[in-house]
């Protein structure tokens, strides 16, 4: 049996302004400062070095080891980030971060699997999981399941490893070291550490022992 192995056909640019990427270009890899100012529509991108996009992004893969920052909207199949990645808006399918995640706006998301931190507005996704190894900020967090944990890997004391969010809402949801204005779900488990003003529940709750709540309220399923 012979398979074949279609090469892409790849650039690697290493610094300069970039306006006129070949148009038949299917993976990009980038190695030092480089800043795109047109639209960049390929399978992959590979950027280990300071990588800047001010128009639109297409891709099925990006890897990023580096500091990337996406100025406008981005569509991309996959992400896994290593470094800094700071985006704008956009819509992901899967999202592995091990760096900081920073979202200037809002991101969708089928999973979203984090260590490290995340920074944003507005977070939608069906998966969502951060282990954190610093301070975390989401205002508003919507997914089917959520969890949310410590990394304990971090040297970083534990006070300061925690998430802050405004309103977290779900089916599934798991928590800790989590301080938020607003918790709903079906079946939510108030873990170590937490702080939460109201907690909504459908089906079942618990709070740890060393986790604060102020109000429960109970509601009935639509």
């Amino acid at each position: 049996m012979i398979v074949l192995m279609h090469k892409l056909r790849t650039v690697t640019l290493t610094n300069g302004n970039i306006k006129d990427l070949e148009a038949d270009c299917e993976q990009l890899n980038i190695r030092g400062f480089v800043s795109f100012h047109q639209e960049v529509r390929v399978k992959k991108i590979s950027t280990h070095g300071h990588s800047s996009f001010h128009s639109r992004i297409e891709a099925q893969m990006l890897n990023s080891s580096g500091s990337c920052t996406i100025k406008d909207f981005c569509k991309i199949n996959e992400i896994k980030n290593a470094g800094s990645l700071n985006m704008h808006n956009g819509q992901v399918t899967k999202l592995n971060s091990s760096g900081k995640l920073t979202i200037e706006q809002g991101l969708e998301a089928e999973t979203l699997d984090a260590i490290g931190i995340v920074k944003a507005p507005e977070i939608l996704a069906k998966l969502f999981h951060l282990k954190l190894s610093g301070e975390s900020k989401i205002r508003e967090l919507i997914a089917d399941e959520i969890c949310i944990e410590k990394d304990k890997i971090s040297v970083l004391p534990l006070l300061k490893k925690k998430l802050i969010c405004h309103c977290i809402k779900g089916k599934n949801i798991r928590l800790s070291y989590t301080n938020a204005d607003v918790v709903e779900g079906d079946v939510v488990t108030v873990g170590s550490n937490c702080r939460v003003k109201t907690l909504y529940y459908t089906d079942s709750y618990s709070i740890a022992p060393n986790a604060k709540v102020q109000q429960i309220v109970r509601r009935e399923k639509e």
